[in-house]
């Protein structure tokens, strides 16, 4: 960080101690920027790299930028994107793809640049462009960009579990079966690769790292039934809140967290007992 010549006053600087940087001669960083390097990401500055005024550079993964390029006032880079499905987005969890900007450019104040793009070198973009896709060599670039809205589409019924397991009980059965029930997993941490690996199902949304009351409140409150299915203990007395709420609880032998007339009981190995009366618990909304 010797390297960087900071001029002015106010920088954001944030550099993990395990990250890998790489900083030319004559690096320049002026008034309130902000600078973030992660835990293992690098960050590549080639010589008299010079960023204006309220510049903001994010490296989770790898940014590399060529020697002498400029970016002007308000330029943005982000190597990664928040994880997102359409009921939820994750707070701490991204994914992540390498930036490549090349020698010689010159980037307009306030564009921003996203990640997985790559750009040549020589290449000028004009103020207020969003790069979301690659730039060759040589170019000019000016931004006249429609504005773009898509759906997140809902699904027709909601089913909900609360979790500190990665063992949901038929949870890829219940999934492929019932595809117009969106399945909600929420947990209060973060979850293994094994849980991680769910969300290939187009119906299953993994909520993670959910620590706030009301968020779980809202989950339960959106559900048109409750599957106790997670080994382990009961989370936050969860089940006894769905009833209470006066949800549909169904649950198999041997994982029942709470003792209960109200809900439905079905022996592990024959799920398609189960998934018979849900269908017809939901065939009645």
């Amino acid at each position: 960080m010797d390297r960087i010549n900071f001029t002015g006053s106010f920088h954001s600087i944030d550099i993990a101690p395990s990250s890998q940087l790489e900083i030319g001669e004559g690096v320049t960083f002026k008034s309130f920027t902000s600078l973030e390097v992660a835990g293992g990401a690098s960050l590549n500055l080639g010589k008299r790299v010079f960023f204006n005024d309220h510049c903001t550079l994010r490296c989770m993964h790898k940014i590399e930028i060529g020697k002498d390029t400029m970016f002007g006032d308000g330029v943005r880079l982000f190597d990664h994107n928040h994880r997102y499905s359409n009921y939820h987005i994750e707070k701490i969890a991204h994914n992540t793809a390498p930036i490549s900007i090349g020698k010689d450019c010159w980037i307009g104040a306030n564009s921003v640049i996203l990640a997985g793009v790559t750009i040549g070198d020589n290449v000028v973009i004009g103020a207020n462009s969003l790069i979301y896709r690659d730039i060759p060599s040589n170019s000019i670039v000016m931004s006249r960009e429609d504005l773009i809205i898509k759906e997140r589409p809902q699904a027709t019924y909601h089913a909900f579990t609360l979790t500190a397991s990665d063992t949901l009980e038929h949870l890829a059965y219940l999934a492929q079966e019932l595809p117009n029930l969106e399945f909600h997993i929420a947990a209060k941490t973060s979850i293994s690769p094994y849980l991680e690996s769910f969300e290939r199902f187009p119906n299953i949304t993994l909520h993670t790292n959910i620590h706030q009351e009301d968020i779980i409140e809202d989950l339960l409150d959106q559900a048109d039934i409750y599957l106790d299915i997670n080994h382990w203990g009961e989370v936050d007395q969860i089940v006894e809140r769905a009833l209470a709420a006066r949800k549909p609880v169904f649950t198999f032998e041997g994982l029942a967290h709470q003792s209960s007339s109200e809900q439905e009981v079905f022996p592990q190995s024959q799920p398609e007992k189960m998934l018979a009366a849900i269908k017809r618990h939901l065939n009645k909304l």
